[in-house]
C-alpha cells in the first residue's frame, strides 16, 4: 500500500445510481492508497439505490458531497471540485476516475509516481478492454489530433494487443477521464472542466488539450492501466446496418453519446483551423468506417 506524501492527493470520483459498482471500486482505491495517503471523495449525483450509506458503510473513510440526479459527468466533477477547493493548496493533486473501471494492481501507484516524475504534467492511464478468454487490447493510449482534416493519429491503434512500450510516457494531445492525475497548478491556471459545451462526453479531451495549449505537458503513463467496463460505457453507433435510421439519428442527438453533433461542433469551433471543413471531415471518415469498412454483424 503506497504512502505518498508530497502534497495532498484527493481522489474524485463522480457517481450516479451505481452502487455495488462503486462500493467495489471504493474497496480497489483503498487497497492501494490509505486515508492517510489520499483523501477518498465521491460526489454523489442524485442516486436513489442506497448509494451514499452502502459507500460509507463500505469505507468508513471516504467523503460523500451530495449532488443532484441532473447533474451529468461534468457537472458532477466540477461539483466535487468545488469542495477540493476549500481546502486545495498548490502542490496537491486530484486524481479524477470512473466510478466503474477496474484497476490493474498497482495502477494508482504508479500514476502517482509518474505524477512525482513529471509534476506540472496532467497524466492519464492507459485503457485496456480485457474479455473473458481474449488476449488484452488496447482502448485507449493516446494520440494526437489533425484540426484540419480530422484523421487523428493514436499512439497506439484501438483494438491493438496490449503490450507496454519501452518509453514510460507518451506525449499526446488528448485524455480519457477514466482515470487521471491533474495538479492543483493547472486549475489555478485556469484549466477547467466545461459542462456548458461539454455536459457528458470531450469535456475529459477539452479539458487536456486546453492544459496542453496553457503550457502544461499532456502524457500517458503506460505504466499505469485500467480496464474498462464494456458493460456500462454506453454504445452508439453511426451504422446504419446495426441500427438503422433511428439508431444513428439517436447516435447524433443523445446527450451521453460521444457521436452528439452539438458537442462536436463545440470542440470544433473551439480548435479547429476550418470548423465546418473538420465536422464533415470527421463525421465522413466514421460514417465510412462504420458502413463500408466495418462489417454490420461486427
Amino acid at each position: 500500500m503506497s504512502t505518498h506524501t508530497s502534497g495532498q492527493v484527493y481522489v474524485l470520483i463522480p457517481s450516479h445510481n451505481r452502487r455495488d459498482i462503486l462500493c467495489a471500486t471504493l474497496a480497489k482505491v483503498r487497497a492501494q492508497l490509505s486515508p492517510e495517503a489520499a483523501r477518498l471523495i465521491v460526489v454523489d449525483a442524485g442516486s436513489t439505490d442506497g448509494t451514499r450509506d452502502a459507500a460509507q458503510a463500505r469505507c468508513p473513510s471516504v467523503e460523500i458531497v451530495d449532488g443532484h440526479a441532473d447533474m451529468w459527468w461534468t457537472a458532477t466533477v466540477n461539483h466535487g471540485l468545488k469542495h477540493i477547493a476549500k481546502t486545495a493548496r498548490a502542490g496537491d493533486r486530484v486524481l479524477l476516475m470512473n466510478d466503474d473501471i477496474d484497476l490493474a494492481p498497482e495502477a494508482l501507484i504508479r500514476l502517482l509516481e509518474a505524477s512525482d516524475q513529471e509534476p506540472d504534467a496532467v497524466i492519464g492511464a492507459v485503457n485496456i478492454v480485457h474479455r473473458s478468454g481474449e488476449e488484452a487490447r488496447v482502448y485507449f493510449c493516446g494520440g494526437h489530433y489533425d484540426l484540419r482534416f480530422a484523421r487523428h493519429k493514436a499512439n497506439i491503434p484501438e483494438g491493438t494487443p496490449w503490450r507496454a512500450p519501452a518509453s514510460r510516457f507518451l506525449e499526446t494531445d488528448y485524455l480519457y477521464g477514466r482515470l487521471l492525475v491533474i495538479p492543483w497548478r493547472a486549475f489555478e491556471a485556469g484549466c477547467g472542466f466545461d459542462e456548458e459545451a461539454f455536459p457528458q462526453y470531450c469535456a475529459d479531451e477539452d479539458f487536456a488539450y486546453g492544459a496542453k495549449r496553457r503550457g502544461f505537458q499532456v502524457l500517458v503513463d503506460s505504466r499505469s492501466v485500467v480496464y474498462v467496463n464494456e458493460a456500462t460505457t454506453a454504445r452508439f453507433s453511426l451504422s446504419f446496418g446495426r441500427g438503422g435510421w433511428r439508431g444513428v439519428r439517436k447516435a447524433l442527438t443523445a446527450f451521453n453519446s460521444c457521436y452528439n453533433w452539438r458537442q462536436s461542433w463545440a470542440f470544433s469551433r473551439r480548435y479547429a483551423q476550418w470548423p465546418v471543413v473538420y465536422m464533415l471531415c470527421r463525421y465522413g471518415i466514421i460514417f465510412i468506417n462504420e458502413n463500408v469498412r466495418t462489417p454490420a454483424s461486427r
